[in-house]
C-alpha cells in the first residue's frame, strides 16, 4: 500500500516532469549553441588567388574571414616576386569562416647557395660544381703559378670569397687560374746575387734550383755567384734547375775556374779557352806548373780519350820502310 500510495504522488510525478523539461532544455540549448559556435550552415567560398601578390591574396582572405599560411617554396623566374603559385582549398570550395588557407607563394629571389671548395681544383671540375648549384661561370683570369688550369681564387664582384660563403642563386662568379709553365723562355742573370736573391729570382721566373756550389767558404756572407748553367739569355723551359757556382771572390779571381766551367758545360770554343792552351802546352812543359784544378781536368781527359795524351815517340818511325822488291823506299 505505502508503495503504491508513494507511486501516485503528485511530487513523485512533479520530479519526473521536471526532469523530462530539463532535459529537453538541455537538448534545445546544447544544439543551438553549437550550431552558433560551428556557423552551422554558414559558408563561405574561397576566392582565386592564382598569380596575385601575397599581399593583395591576404587581403582578400581577411575580407571573406578567411584565416591564411604562407610558404615560399623555390624561386622560379616565371613568375614575378611574391606571386602565389598555389593554394589549398581550391577557387570556389565552400568552407567555414575562419577556415585556414594554405598559400605557395614565389620568392623575391633565389635562395643563398655555398660556394663549394674549388682552390686547387681543376678548372673543369669548377664550372661543374659551379654551375651544378646554379652559379653563373663568368671571366677566366689567368695569373703566374707553376699549376696549369688550377683554381687559384675565386671571385664575386672583384673580392675573393671564401669557401662556404652564401651567394644568390645565379650569381656571376669569376675563377682566377694558373698559367702553368711556358717553354721557351730566356734564362734569368743570376750573377752577383746573393744565395737568397738567386733562389727569389729562380722562384718568381718559375724555374728550380738545381745543384749549389760554394768556390770557397759556403758561410761567408760575401758569397756571390759567379757562374750558372744554363746561362744568362739561353732558351729554357720553365720549371727546369739551373745550377749556381757561388764564391766570394770576384770573377777575375776565379778566371781559372770559370774557364773550365765553360769547357765541361761547351760555353767557349774549345781552341779559344786558357784550359785548351793549357793542355796543348802540357806536352811540352811539366803538368805540375799548371793549377790544380786545370791538372785534374788534364788527367782525366787524357785517361777518357786517347786524342788527349802527350804525342810518345814510336821507334818504328826511325825505321826504313822496304817494299816486297827489296828496295828501300826512304
Amino acid at each position: 500500500m505505502k508503495f503504491l500510495k508513494a507511486f501516485i504522488s503528485w511530487k513523485l510525478w512533479l520530479a519526473i516532469l521536471l526532469g523530462i523539461g530539463l532535459i529537453i532544455l538541455l537538448w534545445n540549448f546544447s544544439f543551438k549553441y553549437l550550431d552558433t559556435y560551428t556557423n552551422h550552415g554558414v559558408e563561405v567560398e574561397v576566392p582565386d588567388l592564382s598569380g596575385i601578390p601575397v599581399q593583395e591574396a591576404i587581403k582578400v582572405l581577411e575580407e571573406k574571414e578567411l584565416n591564411y599560411e604562407v610558404d615560399s617554396v623555390k624561386f622560379t623566374e616565371d613568375y614575378p616576386p611574391y606571386a602565389i603559385l598555389d593554394f589549398y582549398p581550391k577557387a570556389g570550395s565552400k568552407v567555414k569562416p575562419g577556415r585556414r588557407v594554405f598559400i605557395k607563394s614565389n620568392p623575391r629571389t633565389w635562395a643563398p647557395v655555398e660556394i663549394p671548395n674549388l682552390v686547387n681544383k681543376s678548372m673543369r671540375l669548377a664550372n661543374t660544381q659551379l654551375i651544378m648549384r646554379g652559379f653563373v661561370v663568368g671571366d677566366t683570369i689567368y695569373v703566374k703559378d707553376r699549376a696549369k688550369d688550377a683554381v687559384l681564387a675565386v671571385l664575386y664582384n672583384g673580392d675573393t670569397i671564401q669557401t662556404g660563403a652564401l651567394l644568390p642563386k645565379g650569381a656571376r662568379v669569376d675563377l682566377v687560374l694558373g698559367r702553368g709553365l711556358n717553354y721557351d723562355v730566356p734564362v734569368p742573370n743570376l750573377l752577383g746575387f746573393t744565395l737568397k736573391e738567386t733562389k727569389d729570382i729562380i722562384d718568381n721566373q718559375y724555374f728550380e734550383v738545381g745543384q749549389i756550389y760554394f768556390l770557397d767558404s759556403r758561410d761567408s756572407i760575401d758569397t756571390k755567384v759567379i757562374y750558372q748553367d744554363p746561362p744568362v739569355g739561353d732558351i729554357y723551359d720553365e720549371g727546369l734547375p739551373i745550377s749556381i757556382w757561388l764564391s766570394s771572390k770576384s770573377r777575375e779571381e776565379n778566371k781559372t775556374i770559370l774557364d773550365s766551367l765553360d769547357i765541361r758545360f761547351r760555353r767557349v770554343a774549345l781552341q779559344d779557352s786558357v784550359y785548351t792552351r793549357a793542355v796543348e802546352s802540357s806536352r811540352t812543359i811539366d803538368i805540375s806548373d799548371l793549377p790544380e784544378d786545370i791538372r785534374n781536368q788534364i788527367k782525366y781527359d787524357q785517361n777518357s780519350d786517347p786524342n788527349m795524351r802527350p804525342t810518345q815517340p814510336n821507334p818504328r818511325n826511325n825505321q826504313s820502310k822496304i817494299d816486297t822488291t827489296g828496295i828501300s823506299i826512304d
